[in-house]
C-alpha cells in the first residue's frame, strides 16, 4: 500500500513545491522524486515509473522492499505530507489522508507481509504488482482502469472490503 500512496503522489495533480525553509530534509528528498519522476510518470510506460519509485524506496531493488524501507518510507512520505499537504488540491489531500490511515490501520508489518507472498522478508515488484497488470501506458492511467487493477484480489490481499479501494484507484 506504501507504493499505491508514493504512486500516488506521483501522478496526481498538486503535488505542488513548498518553500526549502518548511520541509524537512526527508519531505524535500520525496519533493525531490516528485519532480525528478513526474515527467516520466505522466508519459512513459508504467514501469518505468514503477522502476523509478522502487529504485527509491528499496534499500536493495533486486532483492525488493524490506520491512525497515517500508517504515523508512512511511516516514519520508509522512514528512513530505505534513510540509506539503496545502499545496495540495483538496482530492489529493484527501487522497493521501486516507491511504495513510488505510496503511497505518493495518500496521507496517502486516501491510508489508500481505505483499510478501513468498515469506522471503522483502517485497519484489511482482509481488507489490501481482494485482495490477502494467502495459504501455502511463502508471495513473493503469492504476485507474479498473480491468488493469483486479480490486477484489487487492483488496482481499489487504482484508478489506473492494469499496474501500475504489476511491484510491479514481481518476
Amino acid at each position: 500500500m506504501r507504493k499505491w500512496l508514493f504512486a500516488l503522489a506521483l501522478i496526481l495533480p498538486g503535488a505542488a513545491t513548498a518553500t526549502a525553509q518548511t520541509a524537512s530534509p526527508d519531505a524535500l528528498l520525496v519533493q525531490q522524486l516528485i519532480d525528478g519522476a513526474r515527467e516520466p510518470c505522466r508519459t512513459q510506460p508504467a514501469q518505468v515509473c514503477v522502476d523509478i519509485g522502487f529504485w527509491f524506496a528499496a534499500s536493495d531493488p533486486d532483492r525488493g522492499l524490506s520491512l525497515d524501507d517500508v517504515v523508512l518510507l512511511r516516514q519520508r512520505l509522512g514528512a513530505w505530507f505534513q510540509a506539503y499537504q496545502e499545496t495540495l488540491v483538496p482530492r489529493a489531500r484527501t487522497g493521501f489522508g486516507l491511504g495513510f490511515l488505510l496503511a497505518d490501520g493495518m500496521t507496517i508489518p502486516k501491510l508489508h507481509g500481505s505483499f510478501d507472498s513468498n515469506g522471503d522478508g522483502y517485497v519484489s515488484q511482482a509481488e507489490l504488482l501481482a494485482d495490477v497488470t502494467l502495459d504501455q501506458r502511463p502508471l495513473g492511467q493503469v492504476l485507474s482502469d479498473p480491468d488493469a487493477v483486479d480490486r477484489v484480489g487487492l483488496a482481499n490481499r489487504l482484508g478489506l472490503p473492494p469499496a474501500m479501494l475504489d476511491q484510491l484507484f479514481q481518476k
